[in-house]
């Protein structure tokens, strides 16, 4: 193989085929491929981008780079959810018990924050015990016997994708659709899955700030898993202000399992109980459990209403020893103490918050990474209270600061301050559902 003949040809916008791409990519992964003439060949993908067929072929051969979960002895059909990620998205604590308790098998990879935006296994790590790390067998095992199981990609999953998005994120690449599709699509086809819902979420919380550019993202999503033989559907949803109340590793966690409970439904967070109930629905529907979306709202609400995804909640915990104490309102996780509130500056209505900025700010406190080497304080968190279309008093609390440092928690405060935006007139409150493809 001549790498430089493919840096070439994707240069002047060739598409490459399946042998081609299955050349350059475990070249680079065996150290047979320097990283400048990789980085190279990323950057000609940025500029030209990729054929359906060759984004399908890429997710392939990145895939096959690693380990395949075999899910055909799991004993019911298995279904996954993706996020593409946001602020306060703590919809995975609750929509995996959720969607076993409806009949479905959930193998879930999850991954850690990064900037602005949290991350599923970093909420998990807050719980006491619980464990992110399983070989293959003993994580479909409890998947088998609960229903759900989530833990972290392991170096025998999609180990390309590691060595690839490592580069991208240090060569300006990581915003390029066909490069983040065969990224998401490797791990999630690894797992197994034979249903995958995406929540692709859209707006200044976001990666993806706009409609138009999550449209083509989850167009090519839904290609490459039906090239992989999966059933696919995509929910887009709103991220331009976070998602329940609370911002931050073991308060998102806290507020999940307060949500779960029997009661929760009623009592949660209204966006977060609407979402999650949304993506489960969607999960049973596109699975074939069921013929209609109503029908499917029914059976989630049943089993969240009865008590069943709380069971599988507990089950699945303690297969991954995982300690909560479901009597305390904390669940017996750690959390730093209230630092400071922030008000209302004026009379109005709040017209709009830089959802980024709210993430960044858990970072001032050091519980978001800059750098994926970063270490994180789980324990800091922000609540914050009010939605846009909201009217507010002079001086009412729009958001509570938690942590034990008064310095990094009264940055967050000035951010979370700067990133309001209020108006002298009514405003409309947002849609959390934009649109849905599949």
């Amino acid at each position: 193989m001549n790498v430089l003949e493919l840096i070439e040809a994707k240069k002047h916008g060739h598409a490459l085929d399946r042998e081609q791409l299955a050349a350059l990519v475990d070249g680079f992964t065996a150290g047979e491929v320097p990283e400048y003439q990789m980085a190279a060949w990323l950057m000609a993908v940025w500029f030209r981008g990729m054929t359906a067929t060759e984004t399908a072929d890429l997710a392939g051969v990145m895939l096959a780079s690693g380990d395949e979960l075999d899910v055909s002895g799991l004993p019911a059909p298995s279904a996954d959810k993706h996020s593409t990620g946001g602020v306060g998205d703590k919809v995975s604590l609750l929509l995996a018990p959720l969607a076993a308790a409806c009949g479905l098998c959930v193998p879930m990879l999850s991954g850690r924050g990064l900037g602005h935006t949290g991350g599923t296994l970093d909420k998990l790590e807050a719980i006491p015990g619980y464990g992110i790390h399983l070989e293959n067998h003993e994580f479909l095992r409890i998947v088998g016997d609960v229903g759900c199981a989530i833990m972290g990609q392991s170096g025998t999953i999609a180990p390309a994708d590691g060595r690839i998005y490592a580069l991208r994120d240090v060569t300006g690449t990581v915003d390029c659709v066909p490069l983040i599709t065969a990224s998401i699509m490797s791990k999630k086809l690894a797992a197994g899955p034979r249903t995958i819902v995406i929540d692709l979420k859209t707006g200044s919380g976001a990666f993806m700030c706009d409609l138009a550019q999550a449209r083509a993202l989850a167009e090519a999503l839904v290609a490459v898993g039906r090239a992989h033989g999966r059933k696919m559907a995509v929910v887009f949803s709103d991220m331009d202000q976070p998602l329940g109340r609370m911002i931050g590793h073991a308060h998102e966690t806290v507020e999940a399992l307060a949500a779960l409970k029997p009661d929760g439904r009623g009592t949660g967070p209204a966006d977060l109980v609407a979402l999650t109930e949304d993506l489960v629905a969607q999960m049973v529907l596109t699975a074939g459990l069921v013929t209609d979306p109503e029908t499917a709202r029914q059976r989630v609400r049943a089993a969240w209403d009865d008590g069943s995804a709380w069971e599988k909640l507990e089950l699945w915990l303690a297969a991954q020893g995982g300690v909560i104490d479901a009597g305390r309102e904390d669940f017996g996780l750690t959390m730093a103490p209230l630092a400071l509130e922030v008000t209302a500056p004026v009379d109005g209505w709040l017209a709009g918050t830089e959802c980024r900025e709210l993430g960044l700010a858990l970072a001032d406190m050091g519980g978001a990474r800059r750098k994926v080497e970063d270490p994180l304080d789980l324990s800091c968190g922000i609540e914050f209270l009010p939605m846009i279309g909201d009217r507010l008093a002079k001086g009412d609390v729009v958001a509570r600061v938690f942590s034990d440092r008064q310095a990094g928690a009264q940055v967050a405060a000035t951010r979370i301050s700067s990133a309001l935006t209020y108006s002298s007139r009514a405003v409309l409150p947002r849609d959390l559902v934009l649109e849905r493809l599949g």
